[in-house]
């Protein structure tokens, strides 16, 4: 028996093979087809990832195959029959494995010739008839066919895609949107309650329809007129009476006791002048009498000046003058605390314009995440041009030194830079001058020369700079644009966020602060 079951040993594991690869060809056919239905299913109703329907036809394939060649796995006597029928054997093997545990002359002599005949026999022969290549190439077929679809166009996935993309897009705006609401709901306590409602409201608002919007076209629409919602919330008186307090501040100026306060209102600071306002009216018991006749004059002047474009203030200032003239220090002092309350209004709605101006240029932001941004058409008013910068809340604008450029191969250039802005509705004003010398194409900053600009206030309250000396031919009202960079550079850069500009226009503030300093 030894013999025989060496030839069906090996007979099995042909056929064990055999069956591998024909089940095998089917699951890989099934995986193929699958594929192709995947891939014929996504031009009509697309999905997005395809990926897990494919890896669901990769594993049903291999379970096809693997559960068949399982199931197909041959018996004993099954692989002795097919020994006998393929290989001529006339029953001889399956008679042995039959008669395997008799006993008798008539059975050895039967196992005798099995084994003597087994020993010449070929087991290669009992492999099943070739049926995989047939499965094998549908399997080819159907490849060729997904592979084909998927690298041609589908219009319906191209479409799903560009619809997820528009959606994520509008998400992304409006958590953008969302951050400006809880930035304007961080009001303070002396904020305009109502017009910080209103803004809170508007931003609400528009973060609602760039979400719900049926694409992204909807969207801009929809944030496009959030900013001329928060735009029309803006204070558009602010300007003229930053520039009537501003007015007012110069002829403070010409009285000692009220020169701090006409320093913070001609710079714009109208929260440092609603404080000088109420230490100058609480010290005006201290004032000699013909301090306050001064005063009053002064006050009397100013009030004039403020008269057109901010008339709180200038009444406030009248009556203080007024009551100075009487003696009435009592009335004098209630009247410079409402002109200090009138400032503080001015800054709380300075305060006001400047965030509502920060919340458009954040929904300008909003919209950049749905569409490309156009350059100069996005943003709002007080796009700076060249030797200008944006004045904001009052407050004036630092002047920028201008460009010397070389004319000829060593030539002598002169430059000038004067502009004016408004933003918010507030003035900026700014002068500069500058000289170069060098070759062609060299910036004038290479030279020795010093580049003069105006040393006026920048916020601060106190010019800034050592003055020019009038006998080397500079005027002493300039001082060396150097001395005054960083401060301008920091006012700049804190105040530009602020403006109604795009993020392009920013960026050039930035880096234009930046090349000055090199």
């Amino acid at each position: 028996m030894e013999g025989v079951d060496s030839l069906l040993g090996r007979a099995r594991r042909v056929l064990l093979a055999g069956r591998a690869v024909g089940w095998a060809a089917r699951g890989l056919a099934l995986a193929a087809l699958v594929a192709l239905a995947v891939e014929l299913v996504v031009r009509v109703r697309p999905i997005e990832p395809i990926a897990p329907a494919l890896l669901a036809g990769v594993l049903l394939g291999a379970a096809v195959a693997a559960g068949g060649w399982f199931r197909a796995w041959p018996r004993p006597g099954e692989v002795a029959r097919l020994a006998d029928l393929r290989l001529g054997a006339q029953e001889r093997l399956s008679t042995a494995v039959e008669f395997a545990t008799s006993e008798g002359t008539l059975v050895r002599r039967q196992r005798a010739d099995a084994a003597a005949w087994a020993a010449t026999a070929d087991p290669a022969a009992v492999r099943d008839p070739d049926r995989h290549l047939r499965p094998a190439a549908l399997a080819l077929v159907a490849g060729l066919a997904v592979l084909a679809l998927s690298l041609a166009p589908n219009p319906a996935l191209q479409l799903l895609r560009t619809q997820r993309a528009d959606r994520a897009s509008q998400d992304r705006a409006a958590a953008e949107v969302g951050g400006l609401v809880r930035q304007a709901e961080k009001s303070g306590p002396n904020d305009p309650a109502a017009p910080r409602q209103a803004l809170v409201r508007q931003l609400q608002k528009a973060q609602v329809d760039a979400r719900k919007a049926p694409d992204p076209q909807s969207a801009v629409a929809a944030l496009s007129q959030a900013q001329a919602q928060v735009r029309s919330l803006q204070d558009p008186h602010t300007a003229g009476r930053s520039e009537a307090a501003a007015a007012a501040g110069q002829a403070l100026q010409s009285s000692p006791p009220a020169a701090g306060a006409g320093q913070a209102l001609a710079a714009g600071d109208s929260r440092a002048a609603a404080s000088q306002l109420n230490q100058l009216a609480g010290g005006l018991s201290q004032l000699s009498p013909a301090e306050q006749r001064q005063l009053s004059g002064s006050l009397a002047e100013a009030a004039a000046r403020s008269a057109s474009g901010n008339p709180k203030l200038s009444q406030s200032l009248q009556q203080a003058s007024d009551a100075l003239g009487r003696g009435d220090s009592a009335a004098a002092r209630q009247a410079l605390q409402q002109a200090a309350q009138a400032e503080q209004e001015q800054a709380s709605a300075e305060q006001f314009n400047g965030d509502a101006a920060q919340a458009v240029n954040g929904l300008q932001q909003a919209k950049s995440q749905l569409a490309p941004q156009t350059p100069g058409k996005a943003g709002g008013s007080g796009q700076p041009g060249p030797g200008q910068q944006q004045g904001q809340g009052g407050q004036p604008g630092p002047g920028q030194p201008g460009q010397g450029a070389g004319a000829g191969q060593q030539g002598k250039g002169q430059g000038s830079g004067s502009g004016s802005a408004s933003a918010n509705g507030s003035p900026g004003s700014g002068s500069g001058s500058g000289q170069g010398i060098g070759p062609a194409g060299s910036r004038g900053a290479a030279s020795s020369e010093k580049v003069y600009v105006p040393g006026q206030s920048t916020g601060s309250g106190t010019p800034q700079g050592n003055a020019g000396d009038p006998a080397a031919g500079t005027d002493s009202q300039l001082v060396p644009f150097r001395d005054v960079l960083p401060e301008y550079r920091s006012a700049a850069q804190s105040e530009v966020d602020r403006e109604l500009i795009p993020q392009a226009e920013q960026d050039l503030v930035r880096q234009y602060f930046q090349d000055l300093g090199q």
